[in-house]
């Protein structure tokens, strides 16, 4: 990933340099009380500007400068390597680059090896020159401030933050009618999933290092505005269920391949032909379970309870619900809203409460797949660390003749735990099957949601993640569900909920007494999108 030309001047600068952070050190004090001031960005530091002329450089400003570009490009290899980048790159992103970007007057603006700090000098001397303002601006970069291999400090997350901050200011401040569409850093391999790569070099890192990739990514999510500058977190594109780098699109565990990057360029188009104001280029999906939509309704202040849950990040929860109505007959926090203050499962949260600690409910009444998606996509999950996350996900879909066949809706649960994954890895999860509901046992319903969760069991297997099917629980002899258990046939009693409850507590009290891992992050707003 890292490019020789100017390795040594990178080097230079940052051997002479000690650690900084967001908030640059502050002088020392003397017995005169004057006023406080904060030290300027030195040599080495993320939001430094550090010369690395090169022939790609030179290039580019010229292209600027003489051209009209609507779309530009700003990053390291990872954006290079979408438009002739050479090497074992060469006969596969073209095509992507000309099917996605092209079309769109895009000029590519990604730079090997460079970190913000060649990037921010690179955009301060001549690479913003253009004549007209672009519509947009699409920004991936700190994946190499975040690398203790190649370069002599790896900086911290708020200083990978300070340096993504100083680029998007610089280019606010040279183009401000111009969007800005920031992405979170990519994944980046461990070193125990080396083996795994496709196309040497690989690429893999310590766990400080994926750390500090991730950290930093949820922090640059605090710099938008839903306004100029936006934030966009497409990290589940390249991962597996379990979590891991799929190698199948990061062939060397970082950078995309071709299938990679029309993965990339299919993730974003929507919102780049939202911000930019022009029609898709990707096919539309024709899977509705997996494509992120918000509720018009539900019975209830479907909008303010999304933004309550968001608020509610700042409890630091232990354990997470993520659901439909069965999981916000619940309760706990945020508080039920509407019609749905029924406490019926107030027992199970108190005792979920007592074995995990302080709890998230994310269960919003009336959900499909495609509304959870929507609201993890939109902020619910973010700077938070979670020891369990318990996804019950799939029944509206099941209950309602537009949600899918099976296998369409065992796509949109697999998205959902793919979120999770990405947002939350440190979490334990557990995937919960789809309740039975209504009867008789032949009823349409119930026979979709028994082949619903044979799928969904090959899917916890993928995710490494334990599977609960409570279906033979909740049905009597003759396999009818008992009104005792759910009053309706589809949300559960009280006595249903202890069923769950008896079910789930051990799977916690297991984990709780294993040694933690990871740390917990700062609450991070909603970054809408």
């Amino acid at each position: 990933m890292q490019s020789l030309r100017c390795l040594n001047l990178v080097l230079l600068a940052m051997v002479a340099t000690f650690s900084s952070s967001l908030v640059h050190a502050e002088p020392a004090k003397s017995a005169v009380t004057t006023p406080v001031t904060i030290a300027k960005p030195k040599p080495g530091d993320a939001d430094f500007p550090a010369p690395c002329p090169s022939a790609r450089h030179t290039e580019k400003v010229q292209a600027v400068r003489t051209g009209t570009w609507d779309l530009v490009l700003i990053g390291d290899s990872i954006t290079h390597t979408l438009h002739n980048f050479g090497g074992k790159y060469q006969p596969l992103t073209p095509a992507v680059w000309d099917k996605y970007y092209a079309p769109r007057q895009a000029i590519n603006l990604g730079h090997n090896g460079y970190r913000t700090e060649q990037i921010l000098w690179n955009l301060q001397n001549g690479e913003l020159d253009s004549k007209t303002s672009p519509r947009l601006f699409m920004i991936h970069i700190g994946t190499n401030n975040a690398d203790a291999q190649h370069f002599a400090r790896m900086h911290t997350p708020e200083e990978i933050f300070a340096g993504t901050k100083a680029i998007v200011e610089t280019i606010r401040q040279k183009h401000p009618t111009s969007k800005i569409l920031l992405m979170r850093i990519f994944p980046k391999g461990l070193h125990a999933q080396k083996n795994e790569g496709t196309s040497p070099p690989l690429f893999s890192f310590s766990q400080a290092e994926v750390d500090t990739a991730r950290r930093a990514g949820e922090l640059t999510a605090k710099l938008a505005d839903n306004e100029h500058v936006f934030w966009m977190d497409i990290n589940h594109v390249f991962l597996r269920p379990d979590g891991t780098i799929n190698p199948a699109l990061l062939w060397d565990l970082l950078h995309p391949n071709a299938a990679g990057a029309e993965a990339w360029a299919k993730a974003v188009d929507p919102t780049i032909s939202k911000l930019m104001g022009v029609k898709p280029i990707a096919p539309p999906e024709t899977n509705p379970a997996v494509v992120p939509v918000p509720r018009a309704d539900g019975g209830y202040n479907w909008m303010g309870r999304h933004e309550a849950a968001c608020q509610a990040r700042s409890t630091h929860p232990q354990i997470v619900f993520i659901g439909d109505s069965i999981t916000h007959h619940m309760g706990g926090v945020p508080a039920p809203t509407g019609p749905f203050i029924s406490h019926r499962g107030d027992a199970f949260w108190t005792a979920v409460g007592e074995k995990a600690g302080p709890g998230l409910n994310l269960g919003f009444g009336a959900d499909w797949t495609q509304h959870m998606l929507w609201r993890l996509d939109h902020g619910e999950l973010e700077g938070i660390s979670p020891k369990f996350v318990v996804l019950m996900a799939g029944t509206n879909n099941v209950l309602n003749s537009q949600g899918g066949n099976a296998d369409q809706i065992i796509a949109g649960v697999r998205e959902c735990v793919l979120r999770i994954r990405a947002k939350v890895p440190n979490a334990k999860l557990t995937l919960m099957g789809v309740l039975p509901c209504q009867n008789p046992a032949t009823h349409p319903n119930r026979l979709l949601a028994t082949t619903v969760n044979e799928g969904l069991k090959k899917l916890a297997e993928e995710a490494k993640a334990p599977f609960l099917d409570l279906t033979p629980k909740f049905l009597d002899a003759a396999g009818n569900i008992p009104k005792t258990l759910m009053d309706d046939a589809i949300h559960p009693t009280p006595e249903g909920y202890k069923i769950w409850q008896e079910a789930l507590l051990p799977l916690l009290t297991a984990e709780t007494s294993k040694p933690e891992k990871g740390q917990a992050g700062s609450p991070v707003l909603p970054a809408k999108h």
